[in-house]
């Protein structure tokens, strides 16, 4: 009979993989005892971490405008803010009721061009679809009634419970006079209270460095703050980098489906803001944008009546054409140039993040993101590398032992 030895390869390959599982089971176990408080203490910390996460966005900004204004640091905050206060006033003014019309207009245009739609499927010979089933869908959708009201009065106590944690005494106080302008102020109060937060983060940002390398010992300062460096060029270029990236997206699609418009399809321009929106919101997350560009201009495209089944197809040509284009642009010189290799977060990577974060509410979201870049970091200087030094120092003495 043979004895089991803990030196046998198997038997330490079963002890290890046993003991992998057993601290991840631990540590979901963990997770899920200390979910409450951690989720308890973003929401009293959320209006904190946003402000900070802003500052740290816009604090590049705020030196730009110094160097090129000539301007002290209180003063070039301030004309940040004014910048800020203008683009906001803009998008309040322009942006949302814009968007707002069109997505009402989509919905009622794809309320009207599904059943046609549906009636000519259900005539196709290749697809030999059941007519009783289309009929049935026809009904569905004929029958689906948008309660434009009823969803404000859903969105406004979601405005409130965004506003949760430090500003808990602004919504109690209102609460009883008014339900619907209590959500609102509640939510603009929280607003006014991360903005003052972030001007004073803004102002002593540069006090904050300082500060920090007095906190670290002497002889790790050199190792600290180089971790430090990759882990601001990490957080820092992916946020303002993406947030770029998105923005240039969205607007390449706006432009691009407004041309179009004139060119021989008019409903895609009807809906390049809301298309160009939708890009530069769904653009956060890397390549998603062009995605949540091109598929809703596909859809308009084919739910459109009264246009003939040449010019569709010309139009779906020349919107994957942009499509492709706009996705070549973002990935080899937008995603390089602005948020940089260093930077980058693979999709998964900032899907699973902000899932991961959506258990903990708006707070985690908000930090979902630049802890995933630092984690990248960090399990790349600790780990990853130090793999690599090892395997390449193992390439090397292979010859010299031949």
């Amino acid at each position: 009979m043979t004895d089991l030895k803990l030196s046998d390869p198997l038997l330490r390959k079963i002890i290890y993989s046993v003991g992998i599982m057993g601290v991840i089971a631990f540590g979901f176990y963990t997770f899920s005892l200390f979910k409450g408080g951690l989720g308890l203490l973003l929401d009293v910390l959320t209006p904190f971490i946003a402000a900070f996460l802003l500052a740290y966005i816009l604090a590049p900004v705020v030196i730009m405008l110094q160097r090129h204004l000539r301007l002290g640091r209180f003063m070039g905050t301030l004309a940040l803010y004014m910048i800020i206060f203008i683009a906001v006033f803009l998008l309040l003014a322009f942006l949302i009721p814009t968007v707002l019309t069109e997505f009402i207009r989509l919905f009622n245009a794809m309320k009207t061009g599904i059943p046609p739609l549906l009636n000519k499927l259900s005539q196709s010979s290749y697809l030999n679809v059941d007519a009783e089933l289309i009929t049935v869908l026809q009904d569905k959708i004929r029958e689906i009634h948008v309660d434009y009201e009823k969803i404000i009065s859903t969105i406004l106590p979601s405005l409130r419970k965004v506003a949760s944690g430090g500003l808990q005494a602004v919504e109690l106080a209102t609460r009883g006079l008014f339900t619907g302008v209590g959500s609102v102020v509640s939510f603009f109060s929280f607003i006014i209270f991360v903005g003052i937060i972030n001007f004073y983060f803004i102002v002593d940002w540069e006090n904050i460095s300082p500060v920090i390398r007095k906190m670290v010992p002497p002889e790790r300062r050199d190792r600290a703050f180089d971790i430090l460096e990759k882990v601001d060029t990490a957080v820092g270029g992916f946020l303002r980098g993406q947030l770029t990236v998105s923005a240039i997206v969205g607007s390449l699609f706006a432009v691009g489906l407004f041309g179009m418009g004139f060119i021989g399809f008019p409903a895609l321009r009807n809906y390049c803001i809301l298309i160009g929106t939708a890009a530069a919101i769904g653009g956060f997350i890397p390549y998603l944008g062009a995605v949540m560009g091109v598929t809703p201009a596909i859809i308009i495209i084919l739910m459109t009546t009264g246009v003939a089944w040449s010019v569709k197809l010309i139009s779906l040509g020349s919107v994957l054409v942009l499509f492709s284009a706009i996705q070549a642009i973002e990935g080899f010189v937008l995603q390089p140039k602005i948020v940089g290799k260093g930077a980058g977060l693979h999709p998964l990577a900032v899907m699973f993040a902000l899932l991961f974060g959506a258990q903990f509410g708006i707070g985690g979201m908000i930090i979902a993101v630049p802890a995933a870049s630092i984690i990248r970091v960090l399990f790349r200087e600790f780990y990853w590398l130090p793999i690599e030094r090892r395997e390449a120092a193992l390439i090397t003495q292979e010859p010299a032992e031949d």
